[in-house]
């Protein structure tokens, strides 16, 4: 942390100011991320239902992996918070030692498994014959980039957890935006392009849905170099030098197993369940599988407020747990879920009324448009119980009760939506609706649960402040 900005949060002040302060950077980085994501979506998409499936088929293994490395990020993130909390900064350093390790192996074995498997895993999910080739090829390219987004989401969640929101933002806007102008010159053609009148060539390589992968394993790189070199800023309070001691230490290691693991089983719960999805969407044609994947983008904006509020949240009452504040832990933790629901009810308010027009923003195909805009409507209701899920699970992590979410997610996907889409697509022939309804269900059922879980207090022994 810079001098100017003390690494502790908690223990005193107004606690609503000192959660807008870590939230609101978070949540711009999070919806500047997705506007940059229905860019990249609407390039892709101009080259038709067919590209914009290749990239679809392979959306749900891309988040099993993002969740794997995002759970090893939680495993360390959580422990710097604990140390700054108890005011031991010697122990936040030893943690992110730890984390470079982690992230170097994780990085290095997640682009050597998706290499090898990117023939088979489109396949797998039941990508038709003309979409195939396309789908394989994006996950070669794309995968390449999957080391560096290792350090972009283990660095990232220590970042925020040191108090430091404003970095992460910095470093992955500036990522995303290098996509747009990556995709810009490698989807497209050599084209000529009238600007103020004047017609300009532009250059272009043409490699379509290869070029968006490549450009995204580009902008990974970037962001995942700056993140990671974050660590190493002698400006900061915490930070570590390569001559330091980078020896493996089992104790740590096994505290980011007891805390990263459960999130990465809740996290391959969710994406398995989407994987199942995905296949029976796919079974639906080539307009659906489009039209989910574009209805998934889009929906991606309401519950984006509740990210950036469950990093904070993760980050106060990590904090709270070290300094053995309770009181703190709790009123964090309740105002962080109150202000997600809060909020999220309005950005679900508003999917359901533009719900065409954001469907129409990355396809110009009517049918894919149709579809998508019902999905909406459909889940729009959903999304404040599935930001109050979302933030008081980062709220759970931060006091250590880490396996209450994995379970909940495991019920709720598979008791719930696994469960009751096939019915409703296959038995009542509802169609691509239907799955939409019963991913409606299941984010219900887990915000409902989760809240109860918090108001319930059961947490408290578990983060050792009885």
């Amino acid at each position: 942390m810079g001098a100017t900005t003390p690494a502790r949060l908690t223990g005193g002040g107004d606690r609503l100011r000192i959660l807008a302060h870590l939230a609101w950077p978070a949540i711009i980085e999070q919806i500047l991320g997705t506007m940059v994501s229905y860019v990249d979506t609407g390039m892709v998409g101009v080259l038709g239902a067919t590209s914009t499936a290749a990239v679809a088929i392979n959306a749900a293994s891309i988040w099993l992996v993002n969740g794997t490395l995002a759970g090893i990020g939680v495993g360390y993130s959580v422990q710097v918070a604990n140390a700054i909390g108890a005011g031991d900064p010697e122990q936040a350093r030893r943690v992110i030692r730890q984390a470079v390790l982690a992230t170097a192996a994780a990085g290095l074995a997640v682009l050597a498994v998706f290499q090898l498997l990117a023939p088979y895993i489109p396949v797998w999910l039941g990508a038709k014959p003309e979409v195939l080739p396309y789908a394989v090829e994006y996950l070669r390219f794309y995968s390449l980039g999957l080391p560096f987004a290792a350090a972009v989401s283990v660095f990232s969640s220590i970042l925020r957890c040191m108090g430091d929101t404003k970095r992460p933002l910095l470093f992955n806007t500036a990522a995303n935006l290098l996509n747009i102008v990556f995709n810009f010159f490698l989807i497209y053609e050599t084209r000529p392009v009238s600007l103020l009148g004047r017609t300009v060539t532009i250059p272009g390589a043409g490699l379509g849905v290869a070029g968006a992968a490549i450009a995204s394993a580009m902008a990974l790189a970037a962001a995942g170099v700056l993140t990671f070199r974050a660590a190493f800023d002698r400006r900061r309070e915490i930070h570590i030098e390569w001559g330091e001691d980078f020896h493996p230490d089992r104790a740590i290691i096994r505290q980011a197993a007891h805390l990263g693991v459960p999130y990465i089983a809740e996290r391959a719960t969710i994406n398995l369940g989407q994987v199942a999805m995905t296949f029976v969407v796919a079974k639906l044609g080539t307009v659906a599988l489009a039209a989910n994947h574009i209805a998934t983008t889009a929906e991606g904006l309401c519950y984006l407020p509740a990210y950036g509020i469950s990093f904070a949240a993760t980050a106060l009452v990590g904090q709270s747990v070290g300094a053995k504040n309770r009181e703190d832990a709790r009123a964090y933790g309740t105002l962080a879920g109150i202000a997600g629901f809060l909020l999220c009810s309005a950005t679900g308010l508003a999917l359901f009324f533009l719900a065409r027009p954001l469907a129409g923003l990355f396809t110009t195909d009517q049918a894919v448009i149709d579809q998508a805009a019902l999905v909406l409507r459909i889940v729009s209701v959903s999304e404040p119980f599935f930001a109050a899920f979302i933030v008081l699970s980062g709220a759970l992590r931060g006091a250590h009760d880490v396996r209450f979410p994995m379970f909940l997610a495991l019920f709720c996907m598979w008791g719930v939506r696994v469960v009751c889409a096939p019915i409703l697509v296959f038995v009542l022939d509802v169609g691509l609706a239907g799955v939409w309804t019963a991913m409606a269900a299941d984010l219900i059922f887990r915000g409902v649960l989760c809240a109860f879980r918090w108001k319930s207090g059961r947490w408290v022994a578990k983060a050792g402040l009885e």
